[in-house]
């Protein structure tokens, strides 16, 4: 097996990267109430940084109180989160990583805002489709302190030794809600036409340039496709939107897909107990009474479906990644269903994409960079049955899995 292709060194941006399997930003559930950074957090990591994994990605980090989207999510909205950052930063680079912080407002994407916060914002007044909320749309005066709120959180990553930020413009939160005609039906100059959806992302992406300055890496997470059948964005706008990026000084871009109102086209795999799972362990469990009710007795159903029109493979976003890296010349990251040597080779040999990355795999087997040329019987490997993602928001990340031990196992 050449595994050669993953050990080939990066460039992104003036950042020198070992190697080309990184780890995806994951919903952790292992900060304290407030966002700080806990022990538990960071012994999630300790194993990835162990096995030399060249660039871990942060779960997703609220950026403000108000965009704070999940229980125990970890912050980077505050300075009071700088220690904790720091102490990330040391870990991940004992052992060669590089650690990169995502950050994200969760705009309408939670099922209630974070306690003081009167309610979610959107681009537009109009309800997510799986967990209920219905936003307030984001007024004009409001938009320079969320822009702010990015460009400050970016200078926290900087300032805790961190190796560079990632833009969450993906998977339905606040900047995918922009993107997408499907929640944002604005008609001032934020809205009506895909140029003008683009604007806040442009914005929030030169201002945490400005704050950081030209030699620090910032990357994007874009959707290729909402998985939407009708309302969802266009391939060829949210390419026009990197290359509008690129020159500008953007470093690259991670190709990802879906968000909560295609439910829950983000992965793939198997779903049996996994709408149960959200509803009672997962985030879903702050929602509705009515509305729990209503999942949990429509839960066979939906998790047939979702069965069939997710089947597991490995790179399902290499069809849309591939067009990007053919536009692009900064380079492009694929996640989607990766984990064994020889697809991950494959796909960066290919040229459809300069690099991956893995979410499942890693929370089966943390030591997966170290394991890559290992025999495949010996390794632990992800089954796909989407029970860490189905208990997101409500029990810490960990594969609970009991046939694959996984060395972060849990019992559910």
């Amino acid at each position: 097996m050449d595994t050669a292709p993953l050990h080939t060194p990066i460039r992104i941006g003036k950042l020198d990267i070992g190697g080309r399997l990184f780890k995806s930003a994951t919903h952790e559930t292992r900060a304290t109430d407030d966002g700080a950074v806990t022990d538990e957090l960071l012994d999630f990591y300790r194993p990835m940084v162990e096995a030399g994994t060249p660039l871990i990605i942060t779960g997703n980090m609220f950026v403000s109180w108000q965009g704070k989207s999940a229980y125990r999510q970890a912050g980077i909205h505050s300075d009071q989160m700088l220690p904790g950052l720091k102490e990330w930063a040391d870990l991940a680079h004992s052992g060669g990583s590089k650690l990169f912080a995502q950050l994200n407002h969760g705009g309408r994407q939670m099922v209630r805002p974070a306690p003081g916060v009167p309610e979610a914002i959107s681009a537009s007044a109009r309800r997510e489709k799986a967990q209920g909320t219905m936003p307030r749309p984001l007024r004009l005066d409001e938009f320079p302190a969320l822009i702010e709120s990015f460009a400050a959180a970016a200078a926290r990553a900087q300032n805790a030794g961190m190796d560079g930020v990632q833009i969450q413009m993906s998977h339905g939160y606040m900047l995918s809600q922009f993107l997408s005609p499907e929640s944002n039906r604005r008609t001032d100059a934020y809205g009506g036409n895909a140029r003008n959806r683009m604007q806040l992302p442009l914005e929030i992406y030169r201002a945490v340039r400005q704050r950081v300055g030209p030699d620090f890496a910032v990357i994007i997470k874009l959707n290729g496709t909402d998985t939407i059948p009708v309302g969802g964005v266009r391939l060829d706008d949210q390419i026009e939107l990197a290359l509008r990026l690129q020159d500008e000084g953007l470093d690259g871009v991670e190709v990802t897909r879906g968000h909560f109102a295609s439910f829950p086209s983000t992965t793939s795999g198997h779903f049996r107990g996994y709408v149960t799972a959200q509803v009672t362990k997962g985030a879903m469990q702050e929602a509705s009474m009515p509305r729990r009710l209503t999942f949990r007795a429509l839960a066979p159903v939906i998790e047939f479906g979702l069965e069939r029109a997710f089947p597991y493979r490995e790179g399902y976003n290499l069809p849309q990644a591939q067009e990007f890296t053919k536009a692009l010349d900064i380079p492009v990251i694929t996640v989607g269903g990766f984990q064994t040597p020889a697809a991950m080779a494959e796909a960066i040999r290919s040229g459809a994409t300069d690099a991956v990355a893995s979410a499942r795999g890693l929370i089966a087997n943390p030591y997966l960079y170290r394991d890559l040329d290992k025999p495949r019987t010996e390794v632990p490997a992800c089954t796909y049955c989407n029970k860490c993602i189905g208990v997101a928001g409500g029990l810490p990340i960990a594969c609970y899995d009991q046939t694959v031990g996984s060395p972060l196992a849990r019992t559910l």
